[in-house]
């Protein structure tokens, strides 16, 4: 039950909206002082912060990554399909985003393939 049950369902909604809207931003603000404390760290420290360990760190995880969507996009997705087209199950909607963001993911990593070969 809401707190306030005198109110009508576009103050609810209203509510709700403001209150998503203001989540987004502080997470935004959030992200960018994040990321400026971290800048400023590392330009001020005498440390070594980064060096070719994690390098290989890096490259290792990246490399399974791109793996671990390849083997999804490659098997899941059209076994997937193939039990949707022969309406053994439907798609939920919330898929279509995940879908979108898998090929954009590959479009990103094609692209700096490309540059890679080229240099």
């Amino acid at each position: 039950m809401e707190a306030n049950s005198n109110a009508g369902p576009m103050e609810r909604t209203e509510r709700r909206r403001l209150t998503y809207v203001g989540l987004w931003a502080l997470g935004t603000v959030a992200f960018f002082t994040f990321g400026a404390a971290a800048t400023a760290l590392y330009g001020t420290s005498e440390a070594i912060l980064f060096d070719e360990r994690d390098a290989e760190i890096l490259r290792t995880a990246s490399t399974n990554t791109i793996q671990v969507f390849s083997y999804g996009s490659a098997i899941v997705f059209p076994v997937v399909s193939a039990l949707a087209g022969l309406g053994y199950i439907s798609f939920p909607l919330w898929l279509a985003p995940v879908g979108l963001f898998v090929a954009g993911l590959f479009l990103v990593w094609f692209g700096f393939v490309l540059l890679a070969r080229r240099g």
